[in-house]
Formats: structure tokens, C-alpha cells, sequence
């Protein structure tokens, strides 16, 4: 990857950007690179205010088939061909894995799962999936009167989402774009005849052609002469807490993912040898946090007791011999609409926000990409 130049991003891409895109979490990162696929030689721009903590540094990256909404399957369906474009396969296959899934739920949900799946099917468990994944969770896999037990044909894509909107960005900067970390934009000035010029926080200015914005929980920058507000006047997102527990215990190599949509939890087992930024061996343990309007940076305590307690409370109820194994995890924040469907419009002219992915940015962010990079097409 080509190093930065964040002093002279105008001088180094060649005058003011095609695509200014804000934001270099794994969204920003899909639509970064859809722009140079569509378009190749694009003078694109990354900006990225270099927080830490957020979704796609946290994410655990389960590309799940599941669509919970009609615009989460549009979405889904919509990103098809963009996560098969084979220059973008080659640099996230380094990054993704296969796991086996078993998935055990209500006959109701197990039916709405099968109607919602995208790109495979769903069918019965086979013995031995049922039996690798007790024999992991310890012999206990509560099931509830009325529970079934289902499978993905082909298990489930995991991605490393902090090394793959990485690779990303990284093919841009390569092809000639740019990336400047640490930058804050506060404001875009649109009415400007030859292009927007976009203010960051330490008073300079970038001009690019048209705006992406990918804030993640952030609040997105002032757009024109006002703030940049939903028409019915209320925030059209909150921020809510994204947690997972560890489980400090290995498990079999072919230990399945395993599912309880119903609790809104799942375990996913870590590979031996770690898989990128993740602790070798044990698992995950995804659980629904309830801890909302959280801070976009998580504040100082991120994963403390209360999210400790919350999570085990959950855990016991379906793989109860894992609790004395579950250990504080990692949490991040994420924004979350009222149905979970993604936010993705255009604000102003040339300028198209996808935020709020609520949870599934990894999985939903190629169809994101696509639907802005549509809303910015001349």
C-alpha cells in the first residue's frame, strides 16, 4: 500500500476529488471501492477521523444470509454482485472464513429465517452438526418446547471487517487515490460552483466533486447553510451498544457457529491460530445489548461488569456450562434505526449518507455501497 500524504491530499490526487468519501470503516470502505470498480482512474478522496472504537474494529463480521426486513433484503440482494466481483474476492479472501452453523429457534422463526435467506438455503441439521456443537458448549444446548434445529447449506462467511475495509482502502490509495487519517469533516459547503468544499475540525479545506458520508454512530458533518437534520425534525437513528462475551475455553476445530435467533445470540468459535486481531482458540458469544444513546467512543468503560452480567444472563439460558468460561468480551457502538434497516439517502445534491447499519455492516455493506454510489451517479 502507497503511504499517505496527509498534508497534500488535493496536490497528491490531482485537484479536487470525483469522491470525497467520509468515513474508512468497512462501509466507507465498500463504497471507496466500488467508486474505482465502476469508474477506474477516479480521483477518490478517503477521510477518516481516525476514532478506534468503532463498529468495524468490533465487529465479529458474520456474513449471515438472514434478512430481517424487506430493506435489509434489498440490500442484501442488491450487494450480491458486488461482494462476488472477483478484484474484490482476491483481497478479502485472506480475510474470510467458512464456518458450519447450527441454528436453533421456534418453528415460527425457523420458517421466517428460511423465506428471509439470501444467496443459499436453509435445512435440517445432521446428527453430527447437532452433536459437534453439544459436545462444544459442554454437553448443554438448551433447547425451549416447540425448538428446531436448522442449518445453512455451506456454513457462514466470517470476515475480519478492520482488515478487510483496510485491503480496501489500501487498493484505492494504490490505484491513486488518497487516504488522510485524523480528519474530522464539520461541514460541506455545496453551493460552490466548481465543487464542494468540505472544512475539517483543524480549519483546512478539502473540494471534491461529490460527497459519501460513512460516520458510522457519528453524527454526519453540516450540510450547505444548516445543520444536517431528518425532515421530520428527530434524529432518524440512536446509538446503541454492540457486545460480546469471551469464552475462555478451546473448542473443537469443527465446532459449528451456533444460533439462537430467538435470544438474539449467538457463539462463534475462533480459530486456532486467532484469526486476525482475535484471541487464539475459545469463542464469542454475541449477545442483544439493551445499553442505548451511548456515546459514539464507548467512554472509558467499554465492557464493564454490568455488560459482563448482561451477557451471562443470556448465555445461561441457552449453553449454561459455557458462563464459568465467559469473561469480559469487546463492545463497540453502532447507530441503529427503529427496524434496523441501514439509513442510505441523499441529504443534499452530490451528497449521499449510508449510516446506521445497525449491527450488520459487514454483511450489508456492499449493498450500502451500491445503493449510494447509485444516488451519487451523474
Amino acid at each position: 500500500m502507497t503511504p499517505p500524504d496527509p498534508a497534500t491530499p488535493e496536490r497528491a490526487i490531482g485537484g479536487a476529488a470525483d469522491l470525497a468519501v467520509v468515513g474508512a470503516g468497512i462501509v466507507g470502505a465498500a463504497i471507496a471501492f466500488g467508486a474505482l470498480t465502476d469508474r477506474p482512474g477516479s480521483r477518490i478522496l478517503v477521510l477518516d477521523q481516525g476514532t478506534g472504537n468503532t463498529a468495524t474494529h468490533w465487529s465479529l463480521g458474520v456474513l449471515a444470509p438472514w434478512a430481517a426486513t424487506p430493506g435489509q433484503r434489498a440490500l442484501l440482494e442488491r450487494g450480491r454482485a458486488r461482494f462476488h466481483h472477483p478484484r474484490l474476492l482476491s483481497l478479502l479472501r485472506p480475510h474470510l472464513r467458512r464456518v458450519p452453523v447450527l441454528v436453533a429457534a421456534g418453528a415460527p422463526t425457523l420458517e421466517r429465517l428460511a423465506r428471509s435467506t439470501v444467496g443459499t438455503t436453509m435445512g435440517t441439521a445432521s446428527p453430527r452438526t447437532v452433536r459437534t456443537a453439544r459436545d462444544a458448549c459442554g454437553g448443554d444446548l438448551l433447547l425451549r418446547p416447540g425448538d428446531g434445529l436448522a442449518t445453512v447449506h455451506g456454513g457462514i462467511a466470517v470476515l475480519d471487517t478492520a482488515a478487510a475495509a483496510a485491503a480496501l482502502v489500501g487498493a484505492v490509495v494504490d490505484a491513486g487515490g488518497h487516504l488522510r487519517t485524523g480528519a474530522r469533516v464539520t461541514r460541506i459547503d455545496t453551493a460552490r460552483p466548481r465543487g464542494q468544499r468540505l472544512r475539517l475540525s483543524d480549519g483546512s479545506t478539502v473540494t471534491a466533486r461529490r460527497t459519501a458520508l460513512a460516520t458510522g454512530p457519528w453524527p454526519g458533518p453540516a450540510i450547505g447553510s444548516g445543520p444536517q437534520v431528518d425532515p421530520s425534525g428527530e434524529a432518524p437513528w440512536r446509538t446503541k451498544r454492540m457486545a460480546a462475551l469471551r469464552i475462555d475455553r478451546e473448542l473443537p476445530a469443527d465446532a459449528p457457529m451456533v444460533c439462537f435467533p430467538d435470544d438474539d445470540l449467538f457463539l462463534l468459535p475462533t480459530p486456532a491460530d486467532g484469526g486476525g486481531a482475535a484471541p487464539s482458540g475459545g469463542a464469542w458469544v454475541s449477545f442483544r445489548s439493551e445499553q442505548w444513546d451511548v456515546a459514539p467512543d464507548g467512554g472509558p468503560d467499554t465492557f464493564g461488569p454490568d455488560a459482563l452480567d448482561e451477557g451471562c444472563r443470556v448465555l445461561g439460558g441457552r449453553l449454561p456450562r459455557l458462563v464459568a468460561a465467559a469473561r469480559a468480551g469487546r463492545a463497540g457502538v453502532d447507530g441503529y434505526t427503529a427496524d434496523r434497516t441501514p439509513l442510505t439517502d441523499r441529504p443534499a445534491p452530490d451528497v449521499a449518507r449510508a449510516s446506521a447499519a445497525s449491527g450488520a455492516g459487514a454483511r450489508l455493506c456492499w449493498g450500502m455501497a451500491d445503493r449510494v454510489l447509485e444516488l451519487l451517479a451523474p
